[in-house]
């Protein structure tokens, strides 16, 4: 049975996406000279879980755990903006754009997708969820001091507190399919979120 790289992931709108290329070339421009390489603008989406290597027979039991999901919660968006890095800015490996979740509702989301495809087999998160969409990964080669002055230069950076809004409509089911050139990302299923609200 074939088996295919495999996330759970809410994709940007076209007009985000936009806001985000264009925060993309100001730091490119700022940050010339560091080892980064840089996300597809197409590519960009917030992970709520990966999945890694399934088999193909299970993306229909996937996807009815997403219904059920997407049947507790109602839409939402958030805020989007700030920069940060994954794991910390001494050590920056990744460097992201955070979305504003103050009233937890994406966290929420995440944990009841997470404990869904936990009763699907695979293992429950140990981290704590941090939303996020990715710009650009520190290139393997950068040494420690590389990378400590890159992440000083990022933290002396403004102007990218406010990119735009994401709207959490509906929760997709990803394929990805890794290249030399960058992963190719494929949307196998859809589901929208259509949970009452309680007031």
């Amino acid at each position: 049975m074939p088996t295919y790289r495999l996330f759970i992931a809410i994709n940007p709108p076209h007009d985000l996406l936009e806001a985000l290329q264009t925060a993309q070339r100001h730091l490119q421009r700022k940050l010339a000279g560091y080892p980064l390489r840089w996300s597809r603008p197409e590519g960009i989406h917030l992970t709520l879980k990966f999945l890694g290597e399934t088999d193909t027979a299970r993306i229909d039991a996937i996807t009815e755990a997403l219904t059920a999901v997407a049947a507790r919660h109602t839409a939402f968006e958030l805020p989007v903006g700030g920069l940060g890095m994954f794991p910390n800015a001494r050590r920056p490996n990744v460097l992201w754009v955070g979305v504003a979740d103050e009233a937890r509702r994406l966290r929420h989301l995440a944990a009841d997708v997470d404990k869904a495809v936990a009763r699907l087999g695979w293992s429950r998160e140990k981290r704590p969820f941090n939303g996020h969409l990715t710009l650009a990964r520190v290139k393997k080669q950068a040494g420690s001091r590389e990378r400590r002055e890159l992440g000083e230069q990022v933290l002396s950076l403004r102007g990218y507190e406010k990119l735009g809004v994401l709207p959490v409509h509906t929760i997709h089911l990803m394929r990805s399919q890794l290249h030399p050139d960058g992963a190719i990302y494929t949307e196998l299923h859809a589901v929208d979120l259509t949970g009452r609200r309680r007031d």
